[in-house]
């Protein structure tokens, strides 16, 4: 994964990124780097992005909306469920029809 801006110091190599199935994995987003030359400035500025988010669906020509909501109850215990599988399984990939199954009908309250 590549910053899509420019900068004068770049951060160190390489970035990881990730995907999953926001609706069946929810989770926090998390960013990750190796810094092998810690000899070097490590120079984060505010307001400067540290990385980017991509959104796919099945239908490329959907529109993606981003919406705040609530956390609920539902949706922290679900989360609880699920956190901690990626400690144990390397392709999680493989679990989502299983995590599907336990998933609550509603996990979100939409703020007004």
């Amino acid at each position: 994964m590549y910053s899509l801006n420019y900068r004068k110091n770049p951060l160190p190599d390489p970035i990881f990124g990730g995907r999953f199935l926001m609706h069946i994995w929810p989770r926090p987003l998390m960013w990750a780097f190796e810094w092998h030359d810690t000899s070097k400035d490590l120079i984060l500025k505010r307001g400067e992005p540290l990385f980017y988010c991509q959104f796919d669906s099945y239908d490329p020509s959907r529109t993606i909306k981003l919406l705040q909501a609530e956390k609920t109850p539902e949706l922290m215990h679900y989360m609880d469920q699920i956190s901690g599988v990626v400690n144990y399984v390397n392709q999680t990939f493989s679990l989502f029809n299983e995590v599907e199954k336990m998933r609550p009908k509603k996990l979100l309250k939409m703020d007004k």
